[in-house]
C-alpha cells in the first residue's frame, strides 16, 4: 500500500524540527540555573520598580509616613500635657487614633494603585515578547505541490513539544510570558512588603497609645464619674476600633494582592 506524499512530508517535517536529544542537567546545573533566574528577575522587578508610574504612589505612601512621625512629636507633648487629665488624655488619643487611620487609608489606596500598575512597569521594563512558535523549515517542495497542507498537518505535533521534550535548560526556557510573571510577582512582592512594614510601624505606635488609654482609664476610674468622661472614653474606643479594621483590612489586601510578601521564599526563586 502506497503511503500518500502529504504525510510523508509531515513526518519528515516533524523529523528534522525535532531536537536532539540532550542529557537531564545535574542538581548542581538546576540550582545554578535557579539562582540565575532569581538574579535576572531581582534585576528586572528592581528596574520595574523605579518607573516613573510609581512615583505618585511612593509620594503619598511619604505624606503618610510623614504624618506619623507628626503625630509621634505631638503625642510627646500630649504626655505631659494631660498626665494627670484622663478626660484630656482619652480626647487627644482619639484625635490621634482617627489621624492613624486616615494615614493608613492613604498607605493601602496608594499601594493598590501601585499594585495594578505593576504590569505595566514590568512591560516597560522588560518589553517582553509573545511566545510563538518557529516558522517552520523549508522543505523540498513535494511532487503534487502540498508544502503548505503538510505544513498545517505537522504544526499540532510541533506546537505540543514541552521545553522538556526539546531538551531545553530551565534559564533558557525562562522567558517570555513566564519571565513577564515572575517579574510582575516580584514587583507585586516588594510593593506588599513595603506596605506591611509601613503596618508594623503603625501598630507599635497603636500599642504605645494603647497603654496611655489604659492608664488614663485607671486614672478615671478612682475619680468621680460623669458623662463626659465616659463620652470621651467611649470615643477613643470606638476611634481605635476603627483604625486597627482599617489596618486589618489593609494586611487582607496585600496578602491577596501579593500572597509572597512577608515569605522568605521569593516568587523569583
Amino acid at each position: 500500500m502506497a503511503i500518500p506524499p502529504a504525510a510523508v512530508n509531515a513526518a519528515a517535517l516533524a523529523a528534522v524540527r525535532k531536537p536532539p536529544a540532550r542529557a537531564a542537567l545535574s542538581p548542581d546545573e538546576l540550582r545554578q540555573a535557579a539562582q540565575t533566574r532569581k538574579a535576572a528577575v531581582a534585576g528586572d522587578a528592581a528596574k520595574a520598580r523605579s518607573s516613573p508610574l510609581f512615583q505618585a504612589g511612593d509620594s503619598r505612601k511619604s505624606q503618610a509616613r510623614a504624618k506619623l512621625q507628626q503625630l509621634r512629636e505631638w503625642l510627646k507633648i500630649v504626655k505631659k500635657l494631660y498626665a494627670q487629665n484622663p478626660k484630656g488624655m482619652a480626647k487627644a488619643l482619639t484625635e490621634a487614633f482617627k489621624e492613624m487611620k486616615a494615614a493608613v487609608q492613604a498607605y493601602k489606596d496608594a499601594g493598590g494603585e501601585e499594585m495594578g500598575a505593576a504590569g505595566g512597569a514590568v512591560d516597560a521594563a522588560i518589553a517582553p515578547q509573545p511566545a510563538q512558535a518557529d516558522a517552520p523549515d523549508e522543505a523540498e517542495p513535494a511532487a503534487d505541490g502540498a508544502d503548505d497542507e503538510n505544513a498545517e498537518a505537522a504544526a499540532p505535533e510541533l506546537a505540543s513539544t514541552s521545553a522538556a521534550e526539546a531538551g531545553l535548560d530551565p534559564l533558557n526556557a525562562f522567558d517570555g510570558r513566564g519571565r513577564y510573571d515572575a517579574v510582575v510577582g516580584e514587583v507585586r512582592k516588594m510593593i506588599g512588603e513595603d506596605g506591611l512594614e509601613f503596618l508594623k510601624e503603625v501598630r507599635g505606635m497603636v500599642d504605645e497609645l494603647r497603654k496611655l488609654l489604659d492608664t488614663a482609664r485607671g486614672q478615671a476610674a478612682i475619680r468621680k464619674r460623669d458623662k463626659d468622661t465616659d463620652q470621651a472614653f467611649d470615643d477613643a474606643d470606638e476611634a481605635l476600633k476603627q483604625l486597627n479594621q482599617s489596618m486589618s483590612r489593609m494586611d487582607s489586601q496585600i496578602h491577596l494582592d501579593a500572597p509572597m510578601a512577608g515569605m522568605t521564599l521569593s516568587v523569583a526563586a
